[in-house]
């Protein structure tokens, strides 16, 4: 039985050094901008021996803010890639559509909510209706869209931001009217989705769509079960539609 429990323990040190060993060249300081000084300037994440990260980045949800976060948490190694948090499942946006009938001869209209629920320490902490900044919607086809925005809203701020074309200023009523047609599905996408969430509609005949947009955020930006595929002195952060891409631009490894 000793001889038994001998082997045994013999082999989880094994596996447990070869596990320590394939995670060492993973280890150190990635980022994606490199100031005078030598430090990363922005996005910069910290892969640590005993297990925790360390990373701050640009806000995920609205980067157009420019706002850094700085969080901490564990990583571990899966199939070659690195995973932030990996027992915090994603958070993701929820849609729901109300139709009714109220006698609208020759237009739709539609009514957008939108809602924040704001987490923090793992705890939702605050749910509130909020004033979106922009949301597109599309009827039956991605090319028959709408972006809802604000008169606020300048173009032209930043050097690359595109035209926003099909244009739909909003009030405070969030609510606007199309011509009408037959509205088979409606997509929906804003500030925290990942891509568009697409809903089929119930009744042809509907002439109001009240359309509800509910955003999960950490207030602390928690990263949660975020993948970084890390080839050589490169670490693939950047996502799209959710997945890392290394089509986008990469983080480098810092060298002593």
């Amino acid at each position: 039985m000793k001889k038994v429990f001998y082997i045994l323990t013999i082999f989880l040190l094994t596996i447990n050094v070869q596990a320590q060993n394939e995670k060492s060249e993973f280890i150190g300081t990635y980022g994606d901008m490199i100031l005078a000084n030598g430090e990363f300037g922005g996005t910069e994440l910290e892969l640590k021996a005993d297990g925790t990260f360390r990373l701050r980045t640009t806000d995920y949800v609205y980067p157009q803010t420019f706002k850094d976060y700085t969080n901490e948490g564990k990583w571990i190694l899966k199939d070659g890639e690195v995973i932030l948090n990996p027992d915090l499942q994603r958070r993701e946006p929820t849609v729901n559509i109300i139709e009714k009938q109220i006698g609208l001869k020759d237009s739709i209209e539609i009514k957008v909510n939108h809602y924040i629920e704001l987490y923090e320490n793992q705890n939702l902490i605050e749910k509130q209706k909020t004033e979106f900044e922009l949301l597109t919607l599309y009827f039956n086809k991605r090319r028959k869209y709408k972006h809802l925005t604000r008169e606020w809203l300048k173009e032209g701020s930043c050097a690359w931001a595109p035209q926003i074309r099909n244009r739909v200023n909003l009030d405070s009523t969030n609510t606007f009217r199309i011509a009408k047609k037959d509205i088979e599905k409606i997509g929906i996408y804003t500030y925290g989705f990942t891509d568009f969430i697409e809903l089929e509609t119930e009744n042809k005949n509907s002439d109001y769509y009240e359309i509800d947009v509910v955003i999960p955020i950490d207030k602390e930006r928690m990263p949660r079960n975020k993948k970084v595929i890390i080839k050589g002195n490169r670490a693939y952060f950047y996502e799209i539609k959710g997945k890392v891409s290394k089509s986008l631009n990469n983080l480098w490894k810092k060298t002593a």
